[in-house]
């Protein structure tokens, strides 16, 4: 999972949930997109490239030559259509569920508090959840290990927990995963936030993903 929203009141996660040991799948379907990335001639984005959804969906990108685009075409296109396209790969990926929880924290609150309550809330659902089913989760975070609130939500789970230990912090450009967790994080966002300068995302994720589980309000 990732998180995401505008640092100020808006808090968002996002998230791909997939059984244990059934990840060859997911992986195979994006692995196959990152190599439709790397073959198409109005991009140039390399094999070990992270993909963050911000940046694309800004335009940010290498400059490809010696192509010709047409008439009335920008050059941001096609980095702002990888996110439409991931979304896409996210929609058809076997055996995953795509969702998103937000919460909006009150005017003058610490959006760090609002982030923490956030989670807190969200890693309650899940552990009562999976404790209905009578099943266990193990959460993966995009994180660099100072994230010492995110471990803290889960020691303050009640037992016996259905989640199981600390959130393993792995730095999203580590693991193809999360990178799409971060398009679904950023999407989400668009969907709640209707920012006009993404107008043309606001409903790319219903398009896409009309399965996905959210925005749920935590």
């Amino acid at each position: 999972m990732d998180d995401g929203g505008d640092s100020r009141r808006l808090a968002l996660l996002g998230w791909l949930r997939v059984a244990l040991g059934r990840t060859s799948g997911p992986l195979g379907h994006w692995q196959a997109f990152r190599s439709e990335l790397h073959a198409d001639p109005f991009l140039d984005i390399r094999p070990g490239d992270a993909l963050h959804a911000v940046s694309l969906a800004a335009g940010r990108g290498r400059p490809v030559y010696g192509v010709r685009r047409e008439p009335g075409t920008s050059a941001k296109q096609p980095y702002r259509d990888v996110v439409r396209r991931a979304l896409g790969t996210i929609g058809t990926m076997p055996g995953v569920t795509a969702g998103s929880s937000y919460r909006t924290g009150a005017p003058g609150d610490p959006f760090g508090r609002t982030k923490q309550g956030l989670y807190e809330a969200w890693v309650r659902h899940v552990d009562a959840a999976h404790a209905a089913a009578g099943t266990h989760a193990f959460i993966v975070f995009d994180g660099n290990g100072t994230e010492t609130g995110l471990r803290g939500a889960h020691h303050r789970l009640p037992g016996p927990r259905h989640v199981i230990g600390d959130p393993c912090l792995i730095p999203a450009r580590h693991n193809p995963l999360l990178q799409a967790a971060d398009q679904i994080a950023y999407a989400s966002y668009q969907k709640l936030a209707r920012r006009p300068q993404r107008r043309f995302m606001w409903d790319w994720l219903d398009e896409h993903i009309p399965q996905a589980e959210g925005p749920i309000r935590l």
